[in-house]
């Protein structure tokens, strides 16, 4: 009985010790409305705006000499006669005439760029095991195709030498239950704020269930969030 007493006493000393002074991160939520904005083409209203007028100078309005006719300009002229290359081409038809269509103001302007954001896939609240816990983990899509997981207004019980894990089990409730599968993403960065882990990128959404924060020196569960 007393060294069953003992034992538990370790293990609780254990968990106790997995206290450390909490560090605190702020990375923002990363977007990528930095794509550059198509250029708007010249309308057809903008480019039937009217000029400055144009002003008479006084060289301008000089009258011109007028202009005298001599004899042999006044003569007459015998009567011309048309040749065969003189005579009247044929009519033209419908066919040779073709309307001219003139571009409108809709198909001259080009539309604006839209920046793409990051779409959520899924998200769940974290609730501690035997450690207090808060915030949300999500789920995102990048643009590029690429996945994210987002820890947002996160809060963990400090402890040593932690680890961010997505696991394969429906339900999380001890060390024994990462045996159904887990992949590790990285280190967790900070007992608390807004933090990013960027995912492989062959990872499966739909094979991995909860998000899972570890305490690898202790062996002991931190903290669980679903994320399906």
């Amino acid at each position: 009985m007393k060294l069953r007493s003992f034992a538990m006493l370790i293990l609780l000393g254990g968990l106790a010790a997995c206290g450390t002074a909490p560090t605190k991160v702020d990375e923002p939520f990363p977007t990528t409305s930095s794509a550059p904005m198509a250029k708007t083409q010249p309308t057809v209203d903008s480019m039937m705006q009217p000029t400055e007028p144009m002003s008479m100078t006084d060289d301008m309005m000089q009258p011109t000499e007028p202009m005298s006719m001599t004899d042999d300009m006044m003569q007459p002229t015998g009567p011309m006669s048309m040749t065969d290359d003189m005579q009247p081409s044929d009519p033209m038809t419908d066919d040779m005439i073709e309307p001219t269509i003139m571009p409108t103001a809709e198909s001259r302007v080009e539309p604006s760029a839209v920046p793409a954001e990051p779409v959520m896939l899924s998200s769940g609240a974290f609730r501690g095991i035997d450690h207090e816990s808060r915030g949300m983990a999500m789920l995102f899509k990048q643009p590029d195709g690429s996945m994210m997981l987002r820890l947002n207004d996160f809060y963990v019980e400090p402890g040593p030498d932690m680890y961010v894990f997505v696991a394969k089990a429906a339900d999380i409730h001890q060390p024994s239950d990462l045996q159904a599968g887990y992949l590790e993403l990285s280190k967790l960065k900070g007992s608390e704020g807004n933090q990013n882990y960027p995912l492989p990128d062959d990872f499966d959404p739909a094979l991995y269930n909860n998000v899972v924060i570890w305490c690898e020196k202790y062996q002991v569960l931190m903290a669980v969030a679903p994320i399906q």
